[in-house]
């Protein structure tokens, strides 16, 4: 009795170890199908207090497209990157993206690094229109720390 329960409870173990493998397989495959070969960037625009920023226009390269309800982006791809810190290095590239909505300032994200095949999230927060004179505020992103060591030769 104690081999027969035991052979169930093998048998058991089995079947579910397949059905996660194939599990397993499947997700990778809807993955790479679905993500692979994609370069994108999704971006997220909120205010001072974090809060979601709707119908905000978000500009990167000659695409545009404006915010959902929850201040994010669709995710946009991108067909070609350039580097502008170094044509030589191909695994990454830099936009430019640009946030507006009335009643914001303009918010700018400079050398915004996407490496390639890869989706990149990005939270821009916008600040809100005052009795300031600022025209627009800038963010500049640095290049990734593997590249900078390289220059400092570390």
């Amino acid at each position: 009795m104690i081999k027969t329960t035991l052979k169930s409870v093998a048998i058991a173990l089995s079947l579910l170890a397949f059905v996660i493998v194939i599990l397993t397989a499947v997700e990778g495959v809807q993955h790479t199908a679905v993500n692979g070969a994609n370069t994108a960037i999704k971006i997220t625009v909120v205010d001072l207090e974090g809060k979601s920023v709707h119908n905000a226009s978000v500009r990167v390269g000659d695409q545009v497209f404006f915010t959902d309800d929850k201040g994010m982006s669709p995710s946009i791809e991108l067909q070609q990157i350039t580097n502008c810190y170094d044509s030589s290095v191909t695994e990454w590239g830099t936009v430019t993206v640009c946030v507006s909505k009335e009643g914001y300032t303009p918010s700018f994200v400079f050398n915004c690094v996407i490496w390639n095949k890869q989706l990149r999230r990005l939270t821009v927060r916008m600040y809100p229109c005052d009795q300031s004179e600022l025209p627009y505020v800038c963010y500049v992103e640095a290049p990734p720390d593997d590249y900078v060591k390289e220059l400092l030769g570390n």
